[in-house]
């Protein structure tokens, strides 16, 4: 047993040594000729050499000084290293001494290189473990770039395709325990043999792992976005920022009553700080905004004070001055020149909804109004002239039916996303405009002669924007460059151009909104633009008509639908303010209920089932709210009128407890009198609190009699009935006739008699 136990101890002994010496001869080698993929680099004067897995993971790793030409000892060494798992990486022992990983963060990475740029790397490293993170490196990999937008979808899971080139750097800084440092390296990429006179414009997939002499961090993916030099027709870009806010009102019964957290908290730290901020700092950059009126709504209740629940909030309160600052935020926005502000609903419901449920009235009424919020003064909010024409559908979805909604409210140029639109086979990514087929039974039925011309936004942009950790912000920011860059690569040659919508709830931090503006300006194969210059520019592709989806297919895109009855409730709610509007209220009395209508049909009520029942509350209060105001309105009381002739004029008191004034009208009805102005008689501005109206009439009867007095809307909603009583002392002509005439008869009678009697007394004495 000893000798066989002496044999198994100088085996590994021996072969130590034989590493040793290996180490050695690599050592005096001159040079250590190294073949990465993309060519021969020389190593830096004490490099480490590792081998690694496909994903990036080390199994060894040794130090060689290199100084000069190679030999084949260095090799060997390269080999057996290969060979050999690394210490910790395998074994009960080398778990044990394993470590706490390394944390890395990418902070610096440039958004696009040509052949003469460095390729500048910055870290945020941070050290977890008890001990001081030293000899630390940099291995940058760079893959074979992405020729399609799927191809480069593959990347964002991990699959990074076949390495091109790579290289480690040392770096001399020293990470404490506990601690963080940012650490920066950075590569010619004319030392790279990839990329030596190279004119392969593509997104390069990068890998990034830092190590230290006892860890690793997990591996950091990003992209490279390389051109050679600036395109001839770079690819045309238009940024739309849907800007919304959800519901600050809660209570349909008290829609007074505001609940203003969440508003504040996002325009003074939050989303629409970040978003607004961004925009300010890129001025010349031509950007697209499409606030709700909705917001500005929000926005203009909260500046001149309001009610929460708890408390009076005054004009000069923190919280509504921030409200008033961001108004004026917007508006210098929107009358900057290179920013466009585009019409959208007043909230973010989706029309193809109301149009199903045979809503139409609802859906124009979301378009008009919220075009109106942004018209210049007395009517709008923004002071803006939106562009003309153009429509932002909520989701960018629409159906056949609601594109002649659209055109009803003079708008024929839309922004739609791709789940609006029948699916097509295509192979690129779409950069040209789409016109809807017309015609009976088609997109534009029931609007003769119209043409509806469309730009679809890109859904893989509006995607990678969306991340709101910091720690992501730099990593999308470039998916998103790489994304436009292998849109622009797929045809370079053509004048094509892509829309991005952002999400309506658009959270990005705020390097992430700064970053996707910084791409725009700083990027050579874009031209940032807006929707009407896109149009301008470029032609449809010849013969080409798109279809819309059915109007199933498209809301398949939304959360679920809200139940029939919610819908019933907005359908009543519209009926009652259609109503009350016929007493030509005033606007602001009027607005408000349309306004409270429209809140309710926000999609945003839509998340739970406790939502959507306040979101009905405010519809269902509407009508109760007009019967409230109608029930102000009174006729006239019970009375008795006495009218001593034949004509007459009775007055009539119609009672008013509203603060303003309306019109209404009166009938009157009744068996026994004539009214030679007519029975029905219109009120106007009738004002409070009494108004008393003088109507003639006129009887051929006298005694009592009744007369039936109604108050109507102008519509012809029933607002009041009475019945009065009427006493006329006059004669009755018929009958002082029939009188007159029966005396008259009597006196001819008498006189026929008594001439027929004297001249018989004349004949006797005659005789």
């Amino acid at each position: 047993i000893a000798p066989m136990l002496l044999k198994l101890l100088l085996i590994p002994a021996f072969l130590y040594l034989a590493v040793l010496a290996a180490i050695y001869l690599g050592q005096r080698a001159l040079l250590f000729p190294t073949r990465l993929v993309g060519g021969a680099m020389p190593l830096p004067q004490a490099a480490r050499l590792s081998v690694e897995t496909g994903d990036g993971a080390r199994l060894h790793g040794v130090h060689i000084p290199a100084r000069g030409d190679a030999s084949s000892e260095g090799l060997l060494i390269l080999g057996f290293a290969a060979a050999t798992p690394a210490a910790g990486q395998s074994g009960e022992s080398g778990e044990e001494s394993v470590q706490e990983q390394l944390e890395a963060r990418l902070v610096a990475f440039p958004v696009g290189l040509a052949p003469a740029d460095n390729l500048d790397v910055s870290l945020e490293v941070v050290n977890p473990s008890s001990s001081t993170a030293e000899d630390l490196e940099v291995t940058v990999q760079i893959y074979q770039g992405v020729t399609s937008v799927s191809a480069l979808q593959e990347t964002y899971r991990g699959r990074l395709g076949s390495l091109l080139a790579s290289d480690t750097i040392r770096v001399e800084d020293v990470v404490e325990p506990g601690n963080s440092r940012v650490i920066s390296v950075s590569k010619p990429l004319e030392e790279l043999s990839a990329f030596q006179n190279s004119t392969t414009d593509r997104a390069y997939p990068v890998r990034i792992v830092v190590r230290s002499s006892e860890s690793s961090t997990e591996h950091v993916d990003t992209h490279m976005i390389y051109y050679s030099e600036p395109p001839e027709k770079p690819l045309g870009i238009a940024l739309v920022v849907p800007l919304h806010s959800p519901s600050i009102y809660t209570d349909g019964s008290q829609p007074e009553l505001v609940v203003s957290d969440s508003l504040y908290e996002s325009i003074t730290g939050g989303r629409l700080n970040a978003i607004l901020t961004a925009l300010e700092r890129f001025p010349e950059v031509p950007v697209t905004m499409a606030p709700t009126g909705m917001l500005l709504s929000m926005l203009q209740d909260l500046a001149g004070g309001y009610r929460t629940p708890d408390e009076e909030v005054g004009a000069d309160d923190p919280r509504a001055q921030a409200a008033a600052s961001t108004l004026e935020r917007l508006r210098g926005l929107a009358a900057r020149p290179a920013t466009q502000v585009l019409p959208t609903s007043y909230s973010p419901m989706p029309l193809p909804a109301l149009n199903r449920e045979d809503l139409q009235d609802l859906a124009l009424t979301q378009l008009r109004e919220g075009r109106n919020t942004l018209l210049a003064e007395p009517v709008g909010l923004l002071r803006s002239q939106p562009l003309e024409g153009w429509f932002l559908p909520a989701g960018g979805s629409l159906d056949q039916r609601s594109v002649a909604t659209v055109h009803r409210a003079d708008a024929s140029r839309l922004i739609l996303s791709a789940d609006s639109l029948r699916p097509v086979r295509q192979t690129f990514t779409r950069g040209l405009p789409a016109r809807l087929v017309g015609g009976g039974g088609s997109a534009t039925t029931g609007v003769a002669g119209a043409e509806t011309v469309a730009l679809i936004a890109d859904a893989g942009l509006a995607n990678v924007i969306q991340p709101s950790d910091d720690n992501e912000s730099l990593s999308y920011r470039q998916r998103f460059a790489a994304e436009a860059a292998t849109i622009h690569l797929e045809t370079p040659g053509l004048n094509r151009a892509v829309v991005t919508v952002a999400p309506w709830d658009w959270d990005p931090s705020p390097e992430m909104a700064v970053g996707v503006l910084a791409t725009m300006a700083g990027s050579v194969w874009l031209e940032p633009s807006d929707p009407q210059r896109i149009l301008v520019n470029l032609d449809s592709p010849t013969g080409e008509r798109l279809q819309l989806a059915s109007t199933e297919d498209v809301l398949d895109a939304w959360p679920d639908l809200p139940p029939e009855g919610y819908f019933d409730a907005l359908d009543a709610a519209s009926h009652a303010i259609a109503r009350y509007s016929t007493l030509s209220p005033p606007a602001a009395q009027l607005g408000e209920l349309n306004r409270r209508l429209l809140i309710a049909q926000s999609a945003d009520w839509w998340s739970t089932t406790r939502r959507l029942e306040r979101a009905a509350e405010f519809a269902t209060a509407i009508p109760d709210s007009v019967a409230s105001e109608l029930d102000k309105i009174r006729g006239p009381g019970p009375q008795t009128i006495t009218l001593t002739s034949n004509t007459g004029v009775i007055p009539l008191s119609i009672g008013s407890g509203l603060d303003y004034p309306v019109d209404v009208v009166l009938r009157l009805d009744s068996d026994k009198l004539r009214f030679p102005d007519g029975e029905r008689i219109s009120i106007q501005d009738l004002r409070p609190p009494n108004h008393t109206v003088r109507v003639r009439a006129a009887t051929d009867a006298s005694g009592t009699f009744p007369i039936k007095v109604q108050v109507f809307t102008p519509g012809g909603l029933l607002i009041s009935d009475s019945v009065l009583t009427v006493r006329s002392t006059a004669y009755n002509i018929v009958a002082l006739s029939i009188t007159g005439g029966a005396g008259l008869f009597l006196v001819g009678w008498w006189m026929v008699g008594a001439i027929r009697k004297r001249t018989g007394r004349s004949s006797v004495d005659a005789a």
